[in-house]
């Protein structure tokens, strides 16, 4: 039974991987991209825990069972027939929003270079506390100000979006390459792939895509050693990367399989035998844990905002700084029914894509921002997007305000280039 429900997953990855290669526009689409970030992460974990005696009887079949039950629903709340969201149609003054792209990019970059001044065994594949927390809370300014520009560059050529852009890959390159942070490198790509896509109709070749899912599938094995080296360093030292031997690593991947996908077993097993579900009440603690500082109400009172959730069994200790998987979180809240958690996650995301592509930038934003933490609800937690919605509410949406066009006459910012691409995926959709 082990490996039947392990060709069935694999069955159920390569049925979503090869829907988004049928067209073009579909590998900017959540379905796909959960596909692909299965593929790289979760896939390579699994085939050992197929044959893994220790684990409790049955464990390993539920598990892999709920989650192709978590992929199906990301297809599932894709391919109803969404609407675009009303909220996103406003028009934007461009010379107000590249005013807003440098302020906010400069104010991340701040906070970014705070970062990059501490010490590798702090900064680096760490949980961070104190001030670190808060700088890394208002460096995502600058994710803000780079999406905002790229969108200016796509639609329009200029030399201040340029000089932007510039300033912004500084240091959002020294986080990439000094903290080896995956995260920021595909939401980097990302970026500037869908911007381009919502203006011009560039899509990526798909032998890129390919040969990039198959090289960070095998890359990811080797992250531990590559923040070794920089943690111990707090920078990379190029000859000491040239040695991690890949190709071992994923090997041993293959053998050993990750905690990840072991955790999210035991997890699940666990939640199942004592029949406690949290109902949620996961997602509020998470948002009190971001979004409640300590340092201004205490400790006391932010850690009376916690929800109480059901305890874990004590056999049950999952290795520091590895993760549990969405499917953990999603289970432990509502049993099977967790699975609806990805229904409406996919389901939201697919407005904002629907908004996004008749040419609202406020939409195109919230997008380019939110497609990557929603892709971890399947590797991390899925609350990601959530936590990302929330700071853009905070931040971003008083920025976006200040640049609406108050006249009538003034010109719609941006207008969506209606190419033959563009005009077939709104009436697909």
């Amino acid at each position: 039974m082990n490996w039947l429900v392990t060709w069935l997953v694999l069955a159920t990855v390569l049925a979503l991987l090869l829907w988004g290669f049928a067209r073009n526009e579909r590998m900017y689409q959540f379905p796909f991209l959960i596909g692909v970030i299965t593929f790289a992460f979760i896939l390579p974990q699994i085939p050992s825990l197929a044959d893994d005696p220790f684990l409790p009887e049955g464990a390993y079949v539920r598990t892999i069972s709920f989650t192709i039950l978590c992929l199906a629903m990301c297809w599932v709340g894709w391919s109803t027939n969404a609407k675009p969201y009303s909220f996103f149609r406003w028009s934007f003054d461009e010379k107000k929003l590249l005013v807003a792209a440098y302020v906010l990019s400069l104010t991340g970059a701040y906070f970014y270079f705070r970062l990059s001044r501490l010490p590798g065994d702090v900064s680096v594949g760490v949980q961070m506390s104190g001030a670190p927390v808060i700088w890394l809370f208002f460096a995502r300014f600058m994710n803000y100000g780079l999406a905002i520009a790229a969108l200016c560059l796509a639609r329009r050529f200029s030399w201040w979006t340029v000089l932007i852009i510039g300033i912004d890959m500084v240091f959002y390159l020294d986080r990439i390459v000094v903290t080896g942070k995956r995260a920021e490198a595909v939401e980097l790509i990302v970026m500037f792939a869908l911007a381009f896509w919502f203006y011009r109709g560039f899509v990526l070749p798909r032998t890129l895509v390919f040969i990039g899912m198959v090289v960070g599938m095998v890359m990811m094995s080797s992250m531990a050693d590559y923040r070794d080296v920089t943690r111990a360093n707090s920078a990379p030292v190029w000859e000491d990367i040239g040695r991690i031997d890949i190709m071992a690593n994923f090997d041993n991947l293959l053998k050993e399989g990750g905690p990840e996908m072991r955790n999210a077993v035991l997890r699940i097993y666990n939640t199942d035998q004592a029949m406690e579900f949290d109902y949620g009440l996961f997602h509020w603690n998470r948002l009190v844990f971001n979004y409640v500082p300590a340092q201004l109400v205490g400790d006391k009172l932010k850690e009376s905002l916690r929800a109480e959730l059901p305890s874990l069994g004590r056999e049950y200790n999952p290795l520091t700084g590895t993760t549990e998987t969405g499917m953990a979180d999603a289970f432990s809240s509502f049993w099977y029914f967790g699975m609806f958690k990805f229904l409406l996650l996919s389901y939201v995301m697919h407005r904002i894509w629907i908004s996004a592509n008749t040419g609202e930038l406020s939409a195109q934003l919230v997008y380019i921002l939110s497609i990557v933490p929603a892709m971890h609800a399947i590797s991390h937690q899925t609350d990601w997007a959530l936590m990302v919605w929330v700071h853009m509410l905070i931040f971003l949406l008083p920025t976006l305000i200040l640049c609406r066009a108050h006249s009538s006459a003034h010109p719609r910012f941006p207008f969506a280039v209606r190419g033959p691409a563009n005009l077939r995926l709104v009436a697909s959709n």
